[in-house]
């Protein structure tokens, strides 16, 4: 015990920030309480039942601290619960006794609508079949555990590349193992192995298992009535964390947990267990040295039945400290809704009564959206839940459509049997798109993912044109017509290339068409219960017209997606309103937000940042969660529909999604023209719209000449000619030969003083960033392989309006004890870029001005007698012809003193238009310029300006 509490001592100096003057309290008390303890082992404790005594020491939890945003409004907090733990006892001897005793907990726990919250490596997915939940690392050292070594170099071959149902065996009949009887199902065997794991691998024995958390006063009850089945399961207050208005902050905050055994392995300098719940994600991962607290000890004296006598001594625990954030929470929330009411008002400008998709697949400049995608995405984002249309509580809507399906799907099954019979050469030109559909689905998913081809390439096959040519079989020769699919699938087969153990196939002889006809049955039977595959089936039933807009309108209303509404059903059923009218309507009012429909855009990201400290404001990454429900234990079923989101509400755009950064990088060229001479304050160059030193020769964004332009008026028109001319300068070398790795290393140099060349300082997990090492001519403009997060380029606009103050961005504010003394006053790093001229900046500014204020920016109607002067850049990003543009704006206000900065991100958003006006109205919310009221609740409009002929 004295040794335990040394070593806590050390912990509480180094890494809890504890009073040194309170250790020497804790140490003599320690002491004291030491030989007060000894006494009681050697007897000396004048007591008649003291030969019965035992003394064991158990752990006391310490509470989390709290986070605030930087006006004291609290995000994070603790809330007392009461929890289910399994501690040691010596009343169960044998196996049996144990094993019945868990069942008992399991089945009660359940009955009141609990679950057990052990982790465990191994889990049972719909078929029945058991996997391993965890990979890798993770997996072996799971081995490692259940086969009793000390490291995972003691595995042998076989213990390294035994399968789940090799370790289940083992750890059901494996000798010292858990000898669970035959007589339990499947589930319930594992359920009960996964509470024996944890009891295996407890250590020290003394600390609890937590075995269900948050559980309601009815599950309290029958613990405490079923006590004496129940030997060694209690009930204590637990503390369960708790977040305000959750959707707001998730990415921020993140979210706590149970520690696993990678987490262990990778933290063993720090006091943690296999019971202590520490910090997975943002703040609370970063910052969980000094949100944990640290734990307590004490001595307690047990009989020999293992009953709690007395307390010993005792080491109270040590609450954590309070974290502060520079986040302003009023702020965060409202940037929020601007997000989500301008991405539907950009929607409903795309989207059209018919199939037309604009330039989709052409070209990225007018993408439009026909209303079939809208009707298709709310089944394929999961807004309606098509497992519910066969239920037996289901509507008579409900299993119309349900019908609709089952005879689709009976249909598609019988021609994928036909296009996948043995005999079937048809080539992939004489196919119809569907089919098409239905054989790329069935090689990238079933074959492909689901691991039943071992090689998509090798071996030959002769060519479907009756031809004796032989070919490799690989599938892009069944997409050039050189063999049909079903082919292809025989070539794999004789060389070896199909996993025969998916199969079900027995040691006897099989010949080639008999493993075929084994094959095509498993994947019809696997398509027939494949949630993807239904999607498909869905989407040809809405362009085919079979599955109606009004269906898919009305089951909103059906399953409780939008409030039910007597008049306006009545109007929909009755044709009084039409599904396009009523979709886009609910759209409009964000009963139907941007981030269920999944169409583009559907995301977007907003920095905000005080210029003159480096602090950030707000973060806002849109869609977002509620980390209420993975904190303290993950809810499955709502982790499995984060994971299905068409949106991946779990990103946290603002750190993690990259793009590049096109115009809004025209900054750092400039200066880099400008410090390096490649082009003069005031000299200027002639538009010539293409750019022919270079092949392929890339064009300016528009199509006419900007005339001639210096540095200012290139920023305000982003003319990217200038920009080209200027980049291939940089690259001249003495010889007069252009180099153009000399050309990006000078555009790196000022890129890494913008801070490019590293994360942007914010204390959660964030992605590096990529200066572009190819194509100086491209990279000057943004493209190139310039790739960097919105936070990353929120520093580089900082930096900018302070002209050269560049700050390592910071989240945190101060930390402070639960005393209310402060620990750490933290203050954002900085560098002065002195090596950049004053007249350099000046220009720079005067552009940025102009972007927003001159007479030749059509960003400049946005802030036509707008309250405050902004200066900034657009920029538009090209992923494909396939998607929208990125939209982006980088800028600061007010002009002449500048305060904050705002970087707007918004991926797919068809044009930088729509990056600057969402971000007019997070100036106009910030400098209270407008209803705020308003620019928060009110319904969605369309854009004010055309994403065409906006400069970019």
């Amino acid at each position: 015990m004295f040794d335990i509490i040394i070593e806590k001592l050390k912990q509480m100096v180094t890494s809890r920030l504890v009073p040194i003057g309170l250790i020497f309290i804790i140490l003599f008390g320690t002491l004291v309480n030491r030989l007060f303890v000894l006494q009681i082992v050697q007897g000396k404790e004048h007591s008649k039942d003291v030969s019965l005594k035992r003394v064991k020491t158990r752990e006391l939890k310490s509470a989390r601290g709290n986070i605030y945003d930087k006006k004291g409004v609290l995000l994070a907090y603790n809330e007392l619960t009461f929890a289910v733990v399994l501690k040691e006892n010596t009343e169960l001897n044998n196996n049996a006794d144990k094993n019945t005793m868990l069942h008992k907990l399991i089945t009660l726990l359940e009955k009141h609508g609990n679950e057990i919250e052990s982790e465990f490596g191994i889990s049972i997915n719909e078929s029945g079949e058991l996997y391993f939940t965890v990979e890798g690392n993770a997996e072996l050292r799971f081995k490692k555990n259940v086969y009793g070594h000390r490291s995972v170099n003691e595995l042998t071959e076989e213990e390294k590349n035994a399968t789940a149902q090799e370790v289940f065996e083992h750890m059901r009949h494996g000798k010292y193992m858990f000898a669970i009887s035959d007589d339990y199902t499947l589930e319930e065997t594992l359920k009960i192995m996964t509470l024996r794991y944890a009891i295996y691998t407890n250590y020290p024995k003394y600390n609890q298992i937590i075995i269900a958390s948050n559980v309601s006063d009815e599950t309290v009850a029958a613990i405490v009535e079923n006590s004496k089945i129940l030997p060694g399961v209690e009930i204590e207050q637990q503390t369960y964390r708790k977040y305000n208005e959750s959707v707001y902050f998730a990415h921020i905050l993140g979210y706590t947990g149970l520690i696993n055994a990678e987490e262990l392995e990778k933290n063993k300098e720090f006091d943690y267990n296999s019971s202590d719940v520490i910090g997975k994600s943002g703040i609370e991962k970063e910052f969980e040295s000094y949100l944990a607290g640290t734990k307590g000890l004490e001595n307690i004296s047990v009989n020999n039945l293992g009953k709690y006598l007395d307390t010993i001594d005792r080491l109270d625990p040590v609450a954590g400290n309070d974290i502060y954030l520079t986040i302003d929470s009023d702020l965060q929330k409202a940037i929020y809704h601007i997000i989500e009411k301008n991405l539907a008002g950009i929607l409903l400008s795309k989207i059209n009564n018919s199939m037309n998709a604009g330039t989709k697949g052409t070209s990225a400049s007018d993408i439009r959206i026909p209303i079939y995608d809208v009707y298709y995405n709310l089944i394929n984002n999961n807004v309606i839940d098509v497992n519910a249309l066969n239920k037996d509580d289901a509507t008579a809507l409900e299993k119309q459509v349900y019908n609709k399906f089952s005879s689709k799907q009976k249909d598609a099954l019988r021609e994928i049997k036909s296009l996948l019979a043995y005999e079937n050469t048809s080539l992939y030109s004489s196919l119809s798109q569907e089919e098409k559909d239905y054989i790329s689905y069935i090689y990238s998913e079933l074959l492909v993912k689901g691991k039943l081809i071992l090689s998509t390439s090798g071996g030959s096959s002769t060519s479907g044109s009756g031809s004796n040519e032989t070919v490799p079989y690989n599938y892009s020769n069944f997409e050039e017509n050189k063999f049909s699919f079903s082919q292809f699938l025989q070539q794999a087969i004789a060389s070896n290339n199909i996993d025969l153990t998916k199969l079900d196939i027995s040691d006897q002889y099989y010949n080639t068409e008999e493993i075929y006809e084994k094959l095509l049955e498993t994947i019809v039977d696997t398509l027939k219960n494949d949630s993807k595959f239904d999607k498909i089936l869905y989407k040809s039933l809405v362009y085919s017209y079979k599955l109606s807009g009004k269906e898919i309108c009305l089951l909103l209303f059906d399953q409780g997606v939008i409030k039910y509404n007597k008049e306006e059903k009545s109007n929909l059923e009755n044709d009084v309103i039409s599904a396009y009218s009523f979709v886009t309507d609910k759209i409009r009012t964000l009963e139907i937000t941007p981030a269920q429909l999944a169409l583009d855009p559907c995301s977007a990201s907003v920095v905000v940042t005080d210029v003159n400290t480096g602090d950030v404001l707000a973060m806002v990454s849109y869609p977002s969660y509620d980390n209420n429900m993975l904190a303290n234990k993950v809810d499955a079923a709502y982790y499995n529909k984060l994971n299905n989101d068409l949106t991946f509400p779990l990103n946290h755009r603002a750190t993690k999604q990259k793009t590049a950064p096109g115009s809004t990088y025209k900054m750092v060229s400039a200066t880099a023209l400008l410090e390096e001479g490649a082009v003069g304050p005031t000299e200027t160059i002639l538009d010539k719209t293409v750019f022919d030193k270079i092949k392929p020769s890339p064009r300016d964004w528009t199509t006419h000449s900007h005339g001639k332009v210096e540095v200012t008026t290139a920023l305000e028109v982003s003319c990217n000619y200038f920009f080209y001319e200027g980049s291939w300068r940089l690259g001249m070398d003495s010889t007069g030969k252009n180099n153009d790795k000399m050309g990006l290393e000078k555009l790196a140099k000022y890129a890494k003083l913008f801070g490019f060349g590293e994360k942007s300082g914010v204390e959660v997990e964030e992605y590096e960033p990529h200066i572009s090492d190819k194509y100086s001519v491209p990279s000057a403009i943004g493209q190139g392989t310039n790739d960097y997060v919105p936070v990353q380029i929120a520093r580089y606009v900082t930096t900018v309006a302070n002209s050269g103050k560049r700050f390592d961005l910071t989240l945190l504010d101060r930390i402070q004890d639960k005393d209310n003394n402060v620990l750490l006053d933290n203050k954002a790093k900085y560098t002065e870029l002195t090596d950049i001229k004053n007249s350099t900046w000046d220009l720079i500014h005067q552009g940025m001005y102009k972007v927003a204020n001159g007479a030749r920016s059509s960003s400049s109607k946005m802030f036509k007698d707008f309250g405050v002067t902004v200066a900034g850049k657009t920029g538009t990003a090209q992923e494909s012809k396939l998607k929208p543009n990125h939209a982006l704006f980088v800028s600061y206000a007010p002009y002449n003193a500048p305060e904050i900065s705002v970087t707007t991100v918004i991926p797919n958003g068809h044009g930088s238009s729509n990056a600057v006006e969402l971000t007019r109205d997070v100036y106009s919310y910030y400098f209270d310029l407008e209803d705020k009221d308003k620019l928060v609740n009110g319904f969605a409009e369309l854009p004010e300006t055309e994403s065409r002929g906006f400069a970019d």
